[in-house]
């Protein structure tokens, strides 16, 4: 009878022990990236999104223009110090590339990719980045001269800047400006101007 009972009582614990362990909530997996399904988090700064936005209007902006096919772009010096925020301009470069690769009208590189064939080209770009970087014009012959070294057809200068204001609650609302000015190494003209701007409103 003893036995009995106790076997009862173990049984009647297995079966509570189940019962608890059904209406628990699985633990949910701890991992740093939002799934392919999910938005994710928006935030001031730029990410993926923003940089694809970026890149295709300039892309847009050139296949669109009438360049000629093989037209080589490089994509020279970017301002970045009017905006607080990280700019990649890394992934700025690798983004334009694959851009205008499926487009197959124009070739892109980078300024470093362009200098890679000796000193003096890399002495011109110098004297390009900083009269780009001081606001200055730049001048025509290091056009000419950087243009006929690296064999690239047109330097692509680029500025970043934002401009940020709070929201009535926790918010921030900021505005990316991307100016982008193509010139030709040949005749020294500027080939095209283009502006994009990406406004994001952030819930704090």
């Amino acid at each position: 009878m003893q036995r009995t009972r106790c076997l009862w009582l173990l049984a009647c614990g297995v079966v509570a022990g189940i019962a608890l362990s059904g209406c628990r909530s699985p633990s949910l997996p701890r991992s740093g990236y939002a799934s392919a399904e999910e938005e994710g988090v928006m935030t001031v700064e730029l990410d993926d999104h923003d940089y694809d936005l970026a890149t295709a209007g300039i892309a847009r902006e050139m296949t669109q223009r009438g360049l000629p096919k093989g037209y080589v772009v490089a994509l020279g010096p970017v301002d970045t110090r009017e905006c607080p925020y990280d700019v990649r301009v890394i992934q700025m470069q690798k983004s334009l590339q694959v851009l205008l690769n499926k487009e197959n009208t124009l070739k892109f590189m980078s300024a470093v990719d362009a200098m890679a064939g000796g000193t003096a080209v890399q002495e011109i770009y110098k004297i390009i980045q900083f009269n780009w970087m001081k606001g200055n014009p730049i001048d025509v012959q290091d056009l000419q001269t950087f243009g006929k070294l690296a064999n690239v057809n047109g330097i692509l200068f680029g500025r970043v800047s934002s401009i940020e204001r709070r929201l009535p609650g926790r918010g921030i609302e900021i505005t990316y400006r991307f100016v982008w000015e193509l010139s030709n190494t040949e005749t020294g003209l500027l080939e095209l101007s283009h502006e994009e701007k990406i406004r994001k409103n952030v819930r704090q």
